[in-house]
């Protein structure tokens, strides 16, 4: 009860272990960040969780980008590591998005431009 377990996966990595979210996201646009994936605060906060912890974890938070939330095709796959994540991240204004229940949530934005193409060779450099 005390500790966080609701993570979407764990990637072993060439030196670090990786607890993982994945979300489902279209990207947003801003006027001073371009575009970005929005992201509730309650996985930020799982994320950081695991980054405040000692020893090898290193959270990563993956996005499967889709062309739009009616047709969902596939756009490409993304990730970020959470100390990039926490560096680049901002509040959106007025209160964000809208979370599983259908209810408000706190979202901050991150650039899209942060983040890195996921592929075999991205992937590996972990």
């Amino acid at each position: 009860m005390c500790e966080m377990s609701d993570i979407d996966g764990i990637l072993w990595g060439q030196q670090y272990t990786y607890p993982i979210e994945i979300k489902e996201k279209t990207p947003g646009n801003d006027s001073k960040v371009g575009d970005y994936f929005g992201l509730d605060v309650g996985p930020f906060v799982k994320l950081a969780f695991y980054a405040a912890k000692k020893g090898n974890l290193h959270s990563l938070f993956f996005v499967r980008e889709i062309n739009d939330t009616v047709n969902r095709r596939l756009v490409n796959w993304w990730f970020i590591t959470f100390d990039k994540l926490a560096q680049f991240a901002s509040w959106v204004p007025m209160g964000g998005g809208t979370n599983m229940q259908g209810g408000g949530s706190t979202v901050v934005k991150i650039p899209k431009a942060e983040f890195t193409l996921l592929t075999a060779t991205t992937l590996a450099s972990l």
